[in-house]
């Protein structure tokens, strides 16, 4: 029985020139046929780019390829012209596809069918592309920020690059003006004008909590509250202060960082281990009350050394949203009833279930029995290639015993 997958709804938006996908036992980059995009009936290749939150809801960003692009030779040249260290040379094919620089946002309909597979090339490599860069924004238009005066947003990597890790091309990387706001309290004089306009908007900071009692720090700002808790898979957070821009934020957080010593970073793989292996929901909450306490006394000794920072003190609750119910039920449980890991696909070649609910770039789901449910890890697929199929997940998972 094939059933609607929700990959397929990308295709509804009818972008111009989408490639569809080689014929089986084929790489992405053989075939005329392919790269005309005219087989009739023949699914279609996409770019899975994340899950993206908005108004509390997940949605799956991806984006169709188009036929078109130049060799990774010839572009490989073209970087070393202009001084870039070149990418790892590949002796497949020329590339036919390149990525079309429009996403879609699929929303997460729980119960949904999801499947992929993930095709790779001669040498075996994923096709993995440049996700482009940031910029910030000073008009009306702002896209993150519902039509203040700053905001940023997304540029699609001009040249569409492939690459082999990372996120971004050596270009993309170079163009970035987001990546400054993070050391802007150190360095002023590194924010482009309207980078220096979304630094000044109002910024909370918050303590996150993993399920596996580990924290984090973290800052948000006023358009990206909750969003930015809402994209971190935490377990629990509380917002503890809030500034009048981001410097004062980023003064605050490295604050933290150094006299209760709570990180700023967690990473993906870090947070997914913790949601399979989580701890008892009073161990966690008693874990992140200890965290939040030993970061306002850190606020405290600041604003005694450094009294000209403004800070603003903050004791809210971050609250998981409706579509998070699945994966939070199993923490909320007396017993943590952690959901199964499973292998995303990369090794098997593909991956299909259906879809439960998500926290951060995980989903919950199952195969056809509800409680053997199990998480996938969508991180593992971020910019790269996927086609759309009619598949399963196999993983072992021991259904409820009550």
């Amino acid at each position: 029985m094939d059933y609607p997958n929700l990959l397929e709804k990308a295709f509804d938006e009818a972008v111009p020139g989408a490639s569809a996908a080689p014929a089986a036992g084929h790489d992405a980059t053989t075939g005329n046929e392919a790269a005309a995009g005219d087989s009739a009936g023949a699914p279609q290749l996409l770019i899975w780019r994340q899950i993206r939150w908005s108004n509390r809801r997940p949605l799956i960003e991806v984006e169709p390829v188009v036929s078109g692009g130049v060799a990774e030779g010839a572009h490989n040249r073209a970087s070393q012209a202009a001084g870039e260290s070149a990418p790892i040379q590949e002796s497949s094919p020329p590339q036919v596809y390149r990525p079309s620089g429009v996403r879609v946002q699929i929303p997460l309909t729980p119960g949904a069918y999801l499947g992929l597979r993930i095709p790779r090339d001669s040498e075996g490599e994923l096709y993995r592309y440049c996700a482009g860069y940031t910029t910030g924004t000073s008009n009306d238009a702002a896209p993150e920020t519902g039509g203040a005066s700053a905001g940023i947003r997304r540029v699609p990597c001009p040249e569409g690059t492939r690459i082999h890790r990372g996120q971004q091309c050596p270009r993309c990387t170079a163009r970035d003006e987001f990546t400054a706001l993070h050391s802007a309290h150190l360095y002023p004089g590194t924010l482009t004008e309207s980078m220096r306009a979304y630094a000044m908007l109002e910024h909370r900071l918050y303590i996150a909590t993993f399920p596996d009692g580990t924290h984090k720090v973290g800052t948000s700002s006023l358009h990206s509250t909750p969003r930015r808790l809402d994209e971190q898979a935490v377990a629990t957070a509380t917002y503890i202060a809030l500034a009048p821009d981001g410097l004062a934020i980023r003064r605050a957080e490295d604050a933290v960082t150094a006299l209760a010593k709570i990180p700023q970073v967690k990473q993906v793989a870090s947070k997914y281990r913790a949601w399979t292996n989580p701890l008892p929901g009073a161990q966690l909450r008693v874990a992140h009350q200890e965290a939040v306490a030993r970061a306002r006394e850190a606020l405290a000794e600041l604003a005694r050394t450094e009294p000209e920072v403004p800070l603003t003190a903050l004791d809210e609750p971050w609250i998981p949203s409706l579509a998070m119910n699945r994966p939070y039920a199993a923490l909320r449980a007396q017993s943590p009833e952690p959901l199964a890991p499973c292998e995303p696909g990369l090794e098997s070649g593909s991956a299909g279930f259906f879809c439960t609910g998500a926290a951060g770039q995980f989903l919950s789901a199952h195969t056809g029995d509800a409680d053997a449910a199990f998480l996938v890890n969508t991180a593992a697929w971020r910019n790269v290639l996927v086609e759309p199929a009619q598949v399963f997940t196999r993983v072992r998972v021991q259904g409820s015993l009550f």
